[in-house]
């Protein structure tokens, strides 16, 4: 059971955002992976705060990471993809 957790976890950390860049660009790399860290955190924060969320969370997590790391990269000013 707790490889399930481990490879739902490091899924999660692979989310690509929906934005346009140089994504190969030192400061992309950088910008990107600031954005997963927070988003990670904030999301993780999000889903314990009720027990329906947390149980939950292994199914909407992806989708939540990138949601949160594209929101986060178009904050440091890249351009969302149409």
């Amino acid at each position: 059971m707790r490889w399930i957790w481990v490879a739902l976890l490091v899924a999660g950390c692979s989310v690509e955002p929906a934005v346009v860049g140089d994504r190969g660009s030192p400061k992309f790399q950088a910008d990107l992976a600031a954005c997963r860290e927070s988003s990670a955190k904030s999301v993780y924060e999000q889903n314990v705060k009720h027990v329906l969320s947390w149980m939950t969370s292994p199914l909407r997590q992806r989708g939540q990471m990138r949601r949160a790391v594209s929101a986060c990269m178009v904050g440091r000013g890249y351009k969302g993809e149409a």
